[in-house]
């Protein structure tokens, strides 16, 4: 069955749906009406409405129909994304619909299988849902990488850019010379949550000349399984009931010199299932979210705040330089930290 017939089927059996789902409505003519089942505190009754002609949905409160798909499947993540308490990834949604409407596995498995194109969108989400819904999605496991590189102590061209020797070290980041992958880069290593085990490196090019600026080793390493520094930042943020989220792992060893032991990021702009997680594995229940101070990083915000706005206290203070690896320790003190003692 394709994604086109569950979304007939489930917009033909919507008051079902929403049965199932714990809503309680009313219908006018094609309208059905109820409190919002995405938001919190919602206590208009007529905030929601779902027309049953058109198979979409609207909060007319807070639009969450903008945060989620407004069609029937987006409806389902979303009340279940509230009732959880986090965020419901689209296979969960699919897993709840199998479940709850008897609609047959192999029937996903079949339609995957006529797919010629194995490179496609649709073919890549057939295959998370297959793998959902019969139980086989694969458990990332760990594996170490060795260190095949030539390097120096610590990475001189970092320090150029007004890191400490000392600080280059505590984080194992060395300049490359040697010929191979890393040639002319300075290497900076990625560790598992135990930080027993080296899963990966990034490369920084140390010549302008010399692209693509960073490149990961292995390749097919996925960042998306990981948090950088996750490893020595879970016992301050443990003990602190906070952690920092940044964006680069120059932000981190910026931030560690300004004396914060508590800080991740999370290689770029936007957080991973897998990311959301690690984070939920943590004693901790405010994160203080530091994104570029630029139109990416305040769309970056926002999307962060959409997932992790209902399990933790969010804090996004102003910087006043394009991001945290270009302000000064005395900066970052002043204007960031001086207001947040005790949580780092």
């Amino acid at each position: 069955m394709s994604l086109t017939k569950t979304k007939k089927q489930l917009n033909q059996k919507i008051c079902t749906v929403l049965k199932k789902l714990g809503i309680e409505y009313e219908e006018f003519s094609d309208n059905i009406y109820a409190t919002c089942p995405v938001h919190e505190n919602s206590d208009n009754p007529r905030a929601f409405s779902y027309s049953k002609d058109k198979g979409i949905w609207k909060c007319w409160t807070r639009d969450c129909q903008q945060e989620y798909k407004n069609d029937v499947f987006g409806l389902i993540q979303g009340a279940l994304s509230l009732q959880a308490g986090h965020e419901i990834n689209f296979k969960q949604v699919m897993s709840w619909i199998s479940s709850n409407f008897n609609i047959d596995k192999r029937s996903y498995s079949t339609k995957l299988n006529q797919l010629e194109d194995k490179n496609t969108e649709e073919y890549l989400e057939f295959s998370n849902i297959v793998q959902t819904l019969t139980g086989k999605n694969k458990i990332k496991t760990d594996e170490e990488v060795d260190n095949v590189f030539d390097t120096n102590e610590f990475s001189e061209y970092f320090e150029g850019r007004g890191f400490k020797k000392k600080t280059l070290a505590y984080f194992g980041v060395k300049d490359c010379y040697s010929k191979g992958a890393m040639q002319e880069r300075a290497v900076i290593p990625i560790h598992n949550e135990d930080g027993n085990c080296t899963v990966g490196f990034i490369g920084r090019s140390i010549k302008e000349y010399k692209i693509p600026k960073f490149l990961i080793y292995p390749k097919g390493f996925e960042k998306r399984f990981y948090l950088y520094n996750y490893h020595r930042a879970k016992t301050k943020a443990n003990e602190t009931s906070c952690l920092f989220l940044l964006e680069g792992q120059g932000d981190v060893w910026k931030l560690y010199e300004a004396g914060v032991l508590n800080a991740v990021s999370i290689f770029g702009k936007t957080i991973s299932e897998q990311q959301e997680e690690k984070l939920r594995k943590l004693a901790i229940t405010h994160i203080i979210v530091l994104m570029d101070n630029d139109q990416a990083g305040r769309e970056a915000r926002i999307q962060i705040q959409r997932q992790l706005g209902r399990m933790y206290t969010l804090i996004f203070p102003q910087i006043t330089k394009k991001d945290i690896g270009e302000m000064k320790i005395s900066e970052i003190k002043k204007q960031i930290l001086e207001n947040y003692r005790g949580k780092y």
